[in-house]
């Protein structure tokens, strides 16, 4: 995959949210933006989800990168694999079309994060059970 074009971008002045995720990752390939998601990845995360479909797709698997690289700051552990995982689940509901082409390329991630929700610290009071969540993804990929 190519770092997306200006024009995968759309029409990202109309709305706020999405001219904030260009601002920061336009043009950026993905090793551009791992700093970005080690400065704030409860940001950055969302800023995904406002994306058009190319360049969601493109900085998912940058995301996914910066996961699997587990380069967080202190205490950042936990909520970078929430948001992981469940901006993948949030995608499933309510935009599968963006998703669903890169799934199989998250899915490893996706595992791994939930088989190791200990080590990332993810109190299950707050996060919720990762296991649950992955099976919900799977069930949508399913049905999506």
């Amino acid at each position: 995959m190519n770092v997306p074009s200006e024009s995968d971008w759309g029409n990202y002045r109309d709305d706020l949210d999405s001219e904030y995720a260009h601002r920061i990752f336009a043009g950026k390939t993905n090793d551009q933006v791992q700093l970005e998601f080690r400065r704030c990845v409860l940001e950055r995360a969302s800023e995904l989800s406002f994306m058009p479909i190319k360049p969601f797709q493109y900085y998912m698997l940058g995301f996914k990168q910066f996961i699997e690289k587990g380069d967080f700051e202190q205490f950042d552990a936990p909520d970078a694999a929430n948001c992981f995982i469940s901006l993948v689940e949030q995608m499933l509901m309510t935009k599968p079309n963006f998703i669903k082409p890169i799934l199989t390329d998250l899915m490893p991630t996706l595992e791994f994060v939930s088989e190791n929700q200990l080590e990332y610290e993810a109190d299950i009071t707050i996060y919720g059970f990762f296991p649950v969540k992955l099976d919900h993804i799977k069930e949508l990929a399913q049905n999506v």
